[in-house]
């Protein structure tokens, strides 16, 4: 077998060479971040991934010095490209955009925020990924790098908290001025109404057995009974609709 290796060209034994160190990278960086992942420890699963990370930046070294030569980026590129989307294609992105949530610390576990279009309170920031606590209830599970392109309201820097209720109106009403009848009804709906990030919002969120189901929201302080507040909302929207004669499902 070394006889038949050494028969190989210079150029074919350095890209085996290559080749064999990054496959044994990135299975080892695999291992690393499989085992750190089984622990509950959001610490040890952040350390494990940066073992992991360091193991494929050490990877890309040998093969760099084994290599020598330019042409070999491309591999490197495969080799980490492949090794980071093990578990998600755009796991590269992720870690980075965690390292950056880490260094920052926009929002931490407990706080009620708005990220990547969904609300809630943070159960959980990892390396790759931003869990919340949804109203409802519900896990939500955020990219890292979707929650740092996109604007990060921290509720809990200010105490608000965020309401929530459905109404459902048939399809044949006129979806865009019922909606902005439950805007202008909530205009002034509470204390924190005006300020950014905190505006009420109304949007049709699914279309079932002829009627359209709209998810309406605001903002209370925190201070509030959240039920009294919820129930609140439900009849000023109500109310609202009813007047402008838009009928209810």
């Amino acid at each position: 077998m070394f006889d038949l290796f050494d028969s190989l060209s210079p150029f074919l034994q350095s890209l085996l060479l290559s080749l064999l160190i990054g496959v044994g990278g990135c299975l080892l960086a695999l291992l690393v971040s499989l085992v750190s992942r089984l622990s509950k420890r959001i610490w040890l699963r952040f350390f494990g991934n940066l073992i992991a990370a360091g193991i494929i930046i050490y990877t890309i070294t040998l093969i760099l010095d084994t290599a020598g030569a330019v042409g070999f980026v491309v591999i490197l590129g495969t080799a980490l490209t492949g090794a980071l989307s093990l578990g998600s294609e755009h796991v590269a992105s992720d870690l980075v955009a965690g390292l950056k949530l880490f260094l920052t610390r926009p929002f931490k576990a407990g706080d009620y925020v708005s990220i990547a279009g969904q609300a809630g309170e943070v159960a959980e920031v990892a390396l790759t990924y931003t869990a919340l606590l949804g109203d409802d209830g519900a896990r939500i599970v955020i990219r890292n790098s979707d929650v740092v392109v996109g604007m990060i309201f921290n509720y809990s820097t200010r105490p608000v908290y965020r309401v929530e209720v459905q109404i459902a109106i048939p399809v044949n009403q006129d979806l865009e001025k019922a909606i902005a009848t439950i805007l202008g009804a909530l205009k002034d709906f509470s204390p924190v109404s005006a300020d950014e990030g905190c505006q009420p919002g109304a949007v049709c969120d699914l279309v079932s057995e002829g009627d359209m189901l709209l998810k309406v929201h605001a903002y209370v302080p925190a201070a509030q009974d959240l039920s009294v507040e919820r129930t609140r909302l439900m009849v000023t929207a109500l109310q609202a609709l009813k007047q402008e004669k838009i009928a209810l499902a």
